[in-house]
């Protein structure tokens, strides 16, 4: 059933069931633990990859505008957003030096675990076509940084409750112990 506090209760038929509008392609999405906050990966058409803060109701704009581009009145801006080019030059701009063609899998690493203090808390996310895992320190302005590269394509990631990172790729986990 729809939530009666769905953000859309007036919309007719199966549009009250709508959360959030201008989503492209949300492949995954993941949750906080001990909170609410819910970060959106959205699989970008020509020009970018984002992570955006869920917020009911929110409108991230596409198709009018995607990634950094076209941010209007109204329009709620990703958190984190990288090109599928390099920048000019290179490291400039929103993304610094990542390039990529799909977000996928993303995880919130536990305010505990095995990890230096550094990485807790921070919200990792990954490339499905360059291949890499990339970290978003969430305690620092939401500075981004290469975290692991693995030999598949990588579709989800879990932080396990033995503190390690595991990263499902179409083909294999592989388990991250320690950065």
């Amino acid at each position: 059933s729809i939530p009666a506090d769905n953000p859309f209760p007036a919309a007719m038929g199966n549009n009250r069931a709508i959360w959030a509008l201008g989503l492209r392609n949300p492949f995954t999405f993941a949750f906080q633990s001990g909170t609410s906050r819910m970060f959106i990966n959205d699989v970008g058409q020509n020009t970018w990859e984002e992570v955006n803060l869920g917020v009911p109701g929110a409108n991230y704009g596409w198709p009018a505008s995607e990634g950094a581009d076209n941010i209007t009145a109204g329009v709620t801006a990703p958190l984190f957003t990288y090109k599928h080019s390099a920048a000019s030059p290179a490291g400039s701009g929103p993304g610094g030096f990542f390039t990529g063609f799909s977000i996928a899998g993303g995880a919130f690493y536990p305010s505990t675990g095995n990890f230096p203090a550094a990485y807790r808390g921070s919200y990792f996310f990954a490339d499905y076509v360059s291949k890499f895992i990339a970290r978003v320190d969430l305690a620092n302005s939401n500075a981004a940084s290469a975290f692991a590269s693995v030999a598949g394509s990588p579709v989800d990631l879990l932080a396990g409750n033995d503190g390690a990172l595991y990263v499902l790729t179409r083909n294999a986990i592989t388990q991250i112990s320690a950065p």
